[in-house]
């Protein structure tokens, strides 16, 4: 079972008090809690750049993470 499907099939009693163990845990969480979406036109400016900044962050770890992979293959 992916970290991503552990997280769905909580409750929201058990994601409130859940705390991710790894990079892996941490960016499935984030996916599901703050998944990619378009902007509402009742969005203000900062609420969208807010959810920029969201989804930045997840790309930048989703980054890392792959970084992290690709270079503990290469010693493998």
């Amino acid at each position: 079972m992916t970290a991503e499907e552990k997280i769905k099939e909580m409750s929201a009693t058990q994601l409130s008090e859940y705390v991710p163990s790894n990079l892996e845990e941490v960016i499935a969480y984030l996916q599901t809690y703050h998944p990619l979406s378009i902007p509402n036109k009742e969005d203000t400016d900062r609420e969208i750049w807010i959810e920029v900044g969201r989804q930045q962050l997840i790309q930048f770890l989703i980054n890392t993470l792959n970084k992290h992979e690709d270079i503990t293959d290469v010693w493998t």
